[in-house]
């Protein structure tokens, strides 16, 4: 399952009445129940994300004309810019420096157990 995927259902859990869209290279998408429901106000082309759902969107340079069009409809969007790259790389900065060779089991389960948590 997709990481944008999970974060959309557990954004959902806490705010079903408001659509997620994220920013996912040079597109903003929606996923999911809100792909289905943002195209009773304007068409866009869905198609599959992952075995769990479908997505829609439109490219960067369209966000505010669609964001205004959203906001005559009445609609709360909440934009989600990519913020995973600045979260991993820390993480990834971390895990180049670990000796391998000399690290416990133990140790190695807890910080690996640190990079779960923080995603």
């Amino acid at each position: 399952m997709s990481l944008l995927y999970d974060q959309y259902r557990k954004l959902k859990e806490r705010d079903k009445d408001t659509y997620y869209l994220f920013r996912s290279g040079n597109f903003y998408i929606f996923l999911g129940d809100d792909a289905d429901r943002i195209n009773q106000y304007v068409v866009l082309k869905r198609t599959p994300f992952c075995k769990e759902t479908i997505k829609c969107g439109f490219p960067i340079r369209s966000l505010e004309a669609y964001l205004t069009v959203f906001k005559n409809h009445g609609l709360v969007i909440q934009v989600i810019e990519k913020e995973e790259k600045k979260r991993i790389e820390p993480i990834l900065k971390d895990l180049k420096n670990l000796d391998i060779e000399s690290i416990t089991p133990i140790k190695a389960l807890t910080i690996l157990k640190e990079i779960k948590d923080s995603l």
